[in-house]
């Protein structure tokens, strides 16, 4: 096919990898009822480059259809290699005599491969992988919804009681936040923090910081 051909059926709004792959074929000339995977697999990868060269954003089914046409390929040639394999065993026999004791029955060459044939298990693939995918994403959905709940109103309630505690203890006014954190996990930061930003909010207390970044200072309110 043609570079500058390419670029049309790129630059075209309706490109889709089913249109791509038969503008491919007959681009290229394939036979429609015998299609060479190899060849076509090739092509289908040179445009997909070109794409992105081009800076197009190439959509997840094109990616998708590549991935499987290449898996295609690589069962085509395998199963290809194999018929080979047989064959040649089957020519040795000839060769040492063996062909009477072990008659060679013809097997059925592999079924020619149609162009509608590779685009209808193409579909089914790309369905396959989509439903897989949305399952996947189910599962963590519900991984996520397993999460432990926490009771801000506690939360809020015990950091105020603590908070009152010491400056009844310490028979002061101000408190670090760093004293309030029960340890430097961010856990117990974050469910420190929280509930302290309610009780601000509230005029509980008044939070201070002179410095970004740097220790806040609980006063009562």
């Amino acid at each position: 096919m043609q570079e500058d051909k390419l670029y049309n059926i790129i630059l075209s709004e309706d490109l889709t990898w089913e249109g791509l792959i038969r503008d491919i074929v007959a681009g290229e000339g394939l036979d429609p009822w015998d299609i060479d995977i190899s060849l076509l697999v090739r092509k289908y990868l040179e445009a997909i480059k070109l794409m992105k060269k081009l800076d197009i954003r190439v959509s997840g089914k094109f990616i998708l259809a590549a991935a499987i046409l290449l898996k295609m390929k690589a069962d085509y040639l395998l199963a290809k290699r194999q018929e080979e394999v047989e064959e040649e065993k089957e020519e040795e026999k000839i060769e040492i005599g063996e062909y009477e004791l072990h008659p060679h029955v013809p097997q059925p060459k592999k079924r020619k491969v149609t162009i509608e044939e590779l685009i209808s298990s193409l579909r089914k693939a790309i369905v396959v992988s989509e439903k897989r995918k949305f399952r996947q994403r189910q599962r963590e959905v519900k991984i996520k919804l397993k999460l432990k709940k926490i009771d801000l109103s506690e939360k809020i309630a015990l950091l105020y009681t603590r908070i009152l505690d010491f400056f009844k203890k310490f028979n002061k006014d101000v408190i670090k936040f760093s004293s309030l954190v029960p340890s430097k996990q961010r856990e117990d930061i974050l469910w420190t923090f929280i509930p302290l930003i309610h009780l601000a909010n509230k005029g509980k207390v008044k939070i201070e910081q002179e410095e970004e970044f740097g220790e806040i200072y609980v006063r009562a309110g």
